[in-house]
């Protein structure tokens, strides 16, 4: 009998190891078939609408596998990107809380956190994140990135300035037109022209191409009576930015009348409209050379214009040539009237247009307050515009 239960042990043995084998698998598919019920059932709770459910059902099963923080990480991503910024931060900060995870995805997590309270307006909590991401060894470059972006909302250039000086030599040149435009920011918050002038010179050091530096920069030698200085960035702005050059035409006619330099301004004008300056240019010379004395080469100028490039801006102005060489009566009445109707549709029409995101606008904005990038609004070309 002894003998039959010492033969019997080692079966006793493997039974046992195989039903404690065959209990784990049952419990790891029913953990599995339960993971899967509730996946469904929180998707039914998104798609009805109960988002507050879903993401009750989604956390608590956090508690069960590591392997769905990825798929939470894109949860709140997704609220984030909806606009229900209160349930991604809820998200992002139960996955912080966990012990088990590791260094690299709490990084993630505490990004997507710092992302979160940007997008919710909460700009200190997250620069502060942002910061110890930064001071990190390991850190990504999208850590500064945001940081540009919290120092753009709240308008302190420098420290953005600073940031970005920091990245890679490559990296700061995909930045440069940006951090120009950051000096020129900087210079508009000072009084003192010396100081305007040392963060305009700093813009043009970074990006020699920044017209709105050169803008400034004319702007200011006028002011400060470098009559020299001035025409020389009028005329550098004329190379690197044509598109800019009909905001500088009050400029330019300013200081060359102070030394009475009529041909150098035609000369200017002239060379502006060769380079497609656009009709705001022609205009503006027609209307020089009427004063001299010239009328008649000022219609042919703009005649021309029209035959290359239609606008109604150059339209309105030759209709407005015509009322004045008309003789009194019921032909010039009609053309006056029309020629303000033409005009009042002009003012009516918005002058720029981001070229980004296509935002229009009846003024100069050197950040467009839609997409929020920067340089991207320029006039309009075309019948309606240049």
């Amino acid at each position: 009998m002894i003998e039959i239960l010492f033969l019997l042990l080692p079966i006793a043995a493997g039974y046992g190891w195989y039903m404690g084998r065959r209990s784990v698998r049952q419990k790891q598919t029913n953990q599995r078939k339960q993971m899967s019920r509730d996946y469904f059932t929180g998707l039914n709770f998104l798609l009805s609408n109960e988002s507050d459910k879903a993401v009750d059902l989604f956390i608590s099963m956090l508690d069960v596998d590591d392997e769905t923080i990825d798929t939470h990480l894109s949860l709140g991503s997704l609220f984030r990107k909806r606009g229900e910024v209160d349930r991604s931060i809820r998200i992002h900060q139960n996955l912080i809380a966990r012990p088990s995870l590791t260094i690299e995805q709490r990084d993630i997590a505490m990004m997507e956190l710092g992302k979160d309270y940007l997008a919710a307006g909460f700009y200190d909590r997250a620069e502060e994140i942002f910061t110890n991401l930064v001071s990190q060894d390991d850190h990504s470059e999208e850590a500064e990135t945001q940081l540009i972006t919290i120092y753009q909302v709240t308008k302190e250039w420098q420290k953005a300035i600073d940031i970005i000086k920091k990245l890679t030599r490559k990296r700061q040149q995909t930045l440069k037109h940006d951090s120009a435009n950051f000096y020129c920011e900087l210079a508009a918050e000072v009084q003192e022209g010396s100081a305007q002038l040392t963060y305009l010179l700093a813009a043009r050091k970074v990006d020699p191409n920044c017209g709105r530096a050169l803008l400034t920069l004319a702007t200011l030698y006028l002011q400060l009576n470098d009559i020299k200085s001035c025409k020389h960035s009028i005329n550098q702005l004329l190379n690197v930015d044509i598109d800019l050059f009909p905001d500088c035409l009050t400029i330019a006619e300013q200081v060359y009348q102070i030394n009475n330099d009529n041909l150098g301004y035609q000369e200017l004008l002239t060379e502006a409209i060769e380079k497609g300056a656009g009709a705001s240019t022609a205009v503006t010379l027609a209307q020089h050379m009427i004063a001299q004395g010239d009328a008649q080469e000022a219609e042919k100028l703009i005649l021309s214009g029209l035959m290359r490039h239609p606008t109604m801006k150059s339209f309105q102005h030759l209709m407005k040539m015509h009322v004045k060489q008309a003789e009194d009566g019921q032909a010039k009445n009609s053309l006056s009237m029309l020629e303000q109707l033409v005009e009042q549709q002009i003012k009516f029409r918005p002058a720029y247009r981001c070229g980004e995101c296509g935002f229009p606008s009846h003024r100069l904005y050197w950040q467009c307050p839609s997409c929020k990038n920067w340089g991207s609004i320029k006039r309009i070309k075309g019948l309606d515009g240049e």
